[in-house]
Order: C-alpha cells, then structure tokens, then sequence
C-alpha cells in the first residue's frame, strides 16, 4: 500500500523567517530518487491554519505527517491565522485531533521545544518526534533529510530516527540530541531518549568570555548534563533566531543558575536573562526558580539587581576549591533544598565595602583617580557624572515648597535619565521632603493585564515604599472606580498623615503604555496634577515621571496626559566637548583624534562612551582594539549590542522598521519610529531617520533577520 506523506508547514509574518521551502524540496528530493519511491506519495501544505490542518487530514488520510515551522513549547505549536500572523495550537487540541485519525502512524514535528505537543500526541499515535530544545534551520533540514532518506530505502521509524540525528552529527552540527523519539511501541530500541529525560531544564546565566566566569560555567555544565537539559550559550550564532532560542529556553527552565562576578554584574544581557526568569516566574508559578552564585565577588547588588536577587538565597565560590563544594549546593538545590546563603545575617557577614581600584597610568600626562564600571544610574557623588544645563532646572524646581510641581523628564535609553531622577530625589530629601521610588520594570506580568489589581498594586507598593501601614481596605470603594478610589487613598490617608511633602518618583513609566488602561492611569496622575489648583492637600505632592517612548502617540488625549505639563526636561547624547570632558576625567585615555572617532562611532551615546573610556583607561582593552572590535561577538560592545537584539525578538514591525531606516534613512510607520526611538535605536534630524549611532548601523545591518 503506498504511504501518504503530509507535510505541513507555517511561517507566520510575526516570526522569524525559516528555510521551510528548502527543507520540502530536499524531503522531496530525497524520496524522489530512494529505491522505495513507489511506496509514498508526497502532499505539500504551506502557511498552514488551524482549519487547513484539520482538513487535510480528513481530505488525505495520511500515514504520517511531518510539521515544519515555530514552536512554543507549553505555549503551543504556531500555524497561521487568517491574516499571516502566529496562532497558537495546544498540546492537549493537537493531542484530541490526532486520537481521530488512527490511521496515521507517525507524527514529525520539526519545531523549537515541540516535545510537549510530541508527548501528548505520542498517547494517540505510536510514533512522534519532537524537539527538546531550540533548534536550528541546518540542523532541522538534515535531520528532515536523514529520516526520510532511510523511510525510502525501507528502514524503519527507529532506524529513520537514528539516520536523522547521525546526519546532523555528519555536519558537526552540535544539536544530534535535540531530537527525541516518543513511541507506543514495547520493544527494545523504540524510544530513543536522551538519560536525562526525567530531568529539569537548567538554563546557565554567565558572562561570556571571562574568567573565572565562563570556566565556572562549563564546569556546572558537564557536571548536570548526565542528569538534566542544561541549557548555556556557548554556539548560537547572532540573529533574531539566536535571541528566540534564548527567550524560549528560559521559559521552558525549571531552573537558571545565574553566574556573579564583578564583570557579570555589570552585563546588560545577564540583567535581561534574571529580568526574563523573574518575569516567567510571575506567571508559571514559579518557574524558572532563580538560583544566584556569588563569583568571589562581595560587594552588595546594585538596582536593579538588587530589587530582583536581595530577597532570595545565594550561593557563593571563592575559588576553584570551592568547585566540588558549589556543585554539590546546586545539585541539592535542584532536588528541593535552599542555597546555604539564605539568612539575612549571613548575606550581612558575606558583604564587603571596597573602594574601586585607582586608575593605571595610560598616558605620562594622566593623574590618578578612581574608576567607575558604568552600569546604569550613576551614584549621585559620581566625579564622572556629566551635569547638563537642564539638571539645575530639576533641581530647581523639586526644591519649591507649598504649591507641588511635576518633573517629565524624557530621552532615549541609557541618556542618563534615571541618574537624573536620584540626583533629583536627593535634592527633595535635602529639601526636607518625603520620596517614594516606583520602578515600574518591577511590576509583575499579572498586573499589568489586569487593571484592578494593577491599581491595588500600586497604592500597595507606594504604601510599602514611605513605610506606612497599609489601609487600603479603609478607603478602597470599588464602586467608584480604580481612579477615584486610589486619588482617595492618596489625598485622605498617604498625603494626609505624611504631614509633610511627597515626592512620587516613577521611573520606566513605560511599561504602562502597552496596558489597555494607560489612559486612566495617566489620566489620573493628570487629574492629581490639576486638583492642586483647587484642593491645597494635592500641593503637597510632587510628580516625577520618567519615560523613554513619545507619550504623545499612545494618549490620544492631551487633556489626560501627565507629560505635557509642568517642566519637561528632554536628555540628549554627549557632544563632542561633552566626551572630551569625560575623556579628561578618565585620565586622558584617548588623544584627539581617537576622541573624534569615538565620537563618530558612537554618537555621543552616554553608557558606550563611558564603557570605552573605561576599559581603556583601566587598560582592559587597547584604543585600536576598541575600533576594530566594535561590533564583534567579543568586542568591549558585544554584551551591550547582544541586549538589544534579545529585545527585538518577535517585534517584526520593529525589525522591519529598523530595516528600513538603515537601508533607506525613513520610517514610514510614525508610531515604529517613536518605539524604536524609545529604545534608544534611532534618532531623527529633519526628516531624515537614522540609527542612533553608527555601530549600531553596523551591527544591526549584519545581524538583523527577519
């Protein structure tokens, strides 16, 4: 009886773009010339919906069906919608379909993380393949190949199974066990499973390419994988695939084991990795546990670390003879048990204050100072803080007393906003006012879908941060609204038994924008602004608003909006006197004319041009080094440019639109471009739209794929 071939296949327009029709023609290739050719007849299916998929197999009734595209392990397998974009499919609607087709006796799904679907499908059908893990477009055509080269030469499913991974082997292609073979079938040899199919999922955070970081990690690498999926970017290559795998492999972990040393702390990636598993956790109850290892290294987080690593149990490695010592704790700690570092006074006793080490002499010229890592805000003593004129008019204002004022203080990423917000905040408190700090990067997934516990969060966090004793319960009245009842709260409790003035300082203010009610939350802060025309208890609140996106584009309503009123401060990059200042701070590490270049090469971004002059000052990295390295995968950029490909993934209208801008100079999309310049990517000049700074045109025209 000739065997019917189903192969499906999807690639919607809101995912990255994969080589499907590459891997049908080599299928169909391979069986067009195999001895057994007569034996089965191919049915090809492409941007498969939900509907198509049903209806093919009812219209074909095949023997086996091979899926190619995206998966989303517990989230689902991705077909298409009507309009090209992703739909997610359940393991448990793919499982209840397959059970009506007895007929068909094995399942491919050639998919990233697809062995969930593969495992409920496999209690219907004898044979299922799916994929543990990420899985790349070369190692997923060979196996595709290798499988149905031995089908066709009369091998059977098991048999094809082991030709498929050896084919990936044949490649050097490190991904032979990301395959794996689900079978019904009770015979030796059928299901081919890697040992540790009974294991957690172990996703190791590390800082690449230092020492003792990436030795360490290694090491907690070979030690786990007999027994668990351990998961550690050592080969992925860079792309929007790349920052894919990364996202998908941290939701899927039970556990990330998070490497901290005095580099690593400092890693904008490793920030995003704990960022992403606190996330996961708020929604998978739990999942992925956070596991932190203290790398010789004892000074005290700094935020956001702190925020996200103080109230859980650490580990600590002093040296290699620690090693035994520290996998033994992490093996323990899988299992169930707490990482010894878990009481307050045991954190206390661990911790250390050391002043940073002085500056080496680049330059004969050059006088000691000391030298700062840049890592976000800047303390407010900083002698490497840059003071622009728009400081004095923040700090000018938060200083007025008796009529209360808003602060909007705007500019891309990593311009020095937040820094500006302490600075400001410091100058309240010297102004004898109280301060709350609200970050809104804290707020958990939950509430920022759900208004109601959104507001009952936040006047629980404002109530937590000034230390007061919470009484929401008392004037909370959910018959007057979230709005209502949370001025409530804030004008007849907080400013009411404060007794003196409030500064309400809210930084990433961001966040709000994607919620359905941004409208009534800014339109509240609007209304507290107003009320102080006409209610004396709101002049005793001040309102300090950091933001990086155009809030003009998301508030329809300017009447509502809490960011065109008051003093609206806007921060711009460096410029070229700017960074030579800086350069003198440093010691002088850079001549005049190497100043010019990191001018041109950067732009006057301010986190870039203090990270370079920091590393060659500190003699981490040689002036020449630092150009010609930039945009490489261990330049003194990588960890940087790494974390901003991480956060386009699956933004394909922030890919295209960045696409765009470098080949053409434009954006048509206006709300594209105020994202994309919120993220501190791109920058306008007339109407000319360019990359922010010329490494990231570089960097982003060789690693950006849709």
């Amino acid at each position: 009886m000739v065997k019917k071939i189903l192969l499906l296949s999807a690639n919607p327009t809101n995912t990255s773009k994969l080589r499907l029709d590459e891997e049908v023609r080599e299928i169909e290739a391979g069986l067009e010339r195999a001895k057994g050719r007569e034996e089965f007849e191919i049915i090809s299916k492409l941007a498969v919906r939900t509907e198509d998929l049903r209806r093919a197999l009812l219209d074909y009734e095949p023997q086996i069906v091979h899926f190619s595209g995206h998966g989303e392990g517990d989230e689902g397998l991705i077909l298409e919608n009507n309009s090209g974009k992703m739909q997610l499919v359940s393991a448990s609607a793919l499982a209840r379909l397959f059970k009506l087709f007895p007929q068909v006796e094995c399942v491919v799904l050639n998919a990233c993380y697809s062995e969930v679907q593969a495992e409920a499908i496999h209690q219907h059908i004898d044979y299922v393949i799916g994929m543990n893990k990420a899985i790349g477009d070369k190692a997923a055509i060979k196996f595709a190949v290798g499988f149905y080269d031995a089908l066709g030469a009369g091998r059977t499913i098991e048999d094809g199974f082991e030709f498929g991974c050896t084919s990936i082997d044949l490649e050097s292609i490190p991904e032979s066990s990301t395959p794996v073979l689900k079978s019904r079938k009770d015979k030796k040899g059928t299901a081919i499973l890697p040992d540790f199919q009974q294991g957690k999922r172990i996703f190791i955070s590390y800082k690449r390419n230092v020492k003792p970081d990436e030795q360490v990690a290694l090491q907690i690498e070979n030690n786990l994988s007999p027994h668990h999926r351990v998961f550690i970017d050592k080969k992925i290559l860079v792309g929007t695939s790349w920052a894919e795998s990364i996202e998908a492999e941290i939701r899927q972990a039970d556990f990330l084991i998070v490497l901290l040393s005095e580099h690593s702390v400092h890693s904008e990636m490793v920030e995003t990795e704990i960022r992403m598993a606190h996330d996961f956790a708020q929604v998978q109850s739990g999942n992925p546990a956070i596991l932190p290892v203290r790398l010789a290294y004892r000074q005290p987080f700094q935020y956001p670390l702190s925020a996200y690593l103080n109230h859980i149990n650490w580990a600590y490695w002093n040296d290699d003879n620690d090693t035994p010592q520290l996998l033994e704790e992490l093996n323990l700690a899988i299992g169930g048990e707490k990482l010894t570092i878990s009481e307050a006074q045991a954190k206390t006793d661990l911790l250390t204050y050391s002043e940073p080490s002085p500056l080496p002499l680049p330059l004969s010229s050059a006088q000691p100072v000391q030298l700062e890592m840049p890592s976000g805000t800047m303390d407010t003593e900083s002698p490497f803080y840059v003071k622009r004129p728009s400081d004095d008019k923040a700090l000018r204002t938060i200083a007025q007393t008796g009529r209360g004022v808003t602060i909007v203080i705007k500019g891309a990423r990593q311009v020095g906003k937040s820094s500006l917000l302490i600075r400001t905040m410091n100058a309240a408190a010297k102004a004898g006012k109280h301060f709350a700090f609200l970050d809104f990067q804290l707020f958990e997934q939950a509430a920022l879908k759900d208004a109601d516990l959104f507001f009952h969060r936040f006047c629980f966090w404002l109530t937590d941060a000034l230390e007061m004793e919470d009484k929401l319960e008392d004037y909370w009245n959910s018959g007057l609204g979230n709005n209502r009842s949370c001025s409530r709260y804030m004008s007849r409790y907080i400013l009411k038994e404060l007794g003196k003035p409030l500064v309400l300082a809210m930084d990433e203010v961001d966040k709000i924008f994607d919620c359905d009610f941004r409208s009534d939350f800014f339109g509240m802060l609007r209304s507290w602004h107003n009320s102080r025309a006409t209610m004396p208890i709101w002049k005793k609140l001040d309102l300090a608003l950091v933001t990086s996106t155009e809030p003009y584009e998301l508030i329809p309503d300017l009447t509502q909006s809490p960011f065109n009123v008051g003093e609206v401060i806007e921060l711009e990059d460096f410029t070229s006197e700017q960074v030579s200042d800086l350069n003198r701070r440093h010691g002088s590490p850079l001549n005049p004319s190497e100043e010019k270049q990191l001018m041109f090469l950067l732009g006057g971004h301010p986190f870039l041009v203090r990270r370079a002059l920091y590393l060659v000052a500190s003699e981490q990295i040689s002036s020449s080094d630092l150009f010609n390295n930039a945009k490489a995968q261990n330049g003194a950029f990588a960890d940087h440019l790494r974390h901003h490909l991480s956060l386009l993934h699956n933004k394909q209208e922030l890919i295209q639109g960045l696409r765009e801008i470098i080949d053409c100079n434009t954006c048509k999309d206006r709300l594209v471009f105020w994202r994309l310049r919120g993220a501190g990517l791109v920058r306008s000049s007339g109407k000319t739209v360019k990359t922010r700074c010329q490494l990231y045109a570089d960097y982003f025209r060789d690693n950006l794929y849709d």
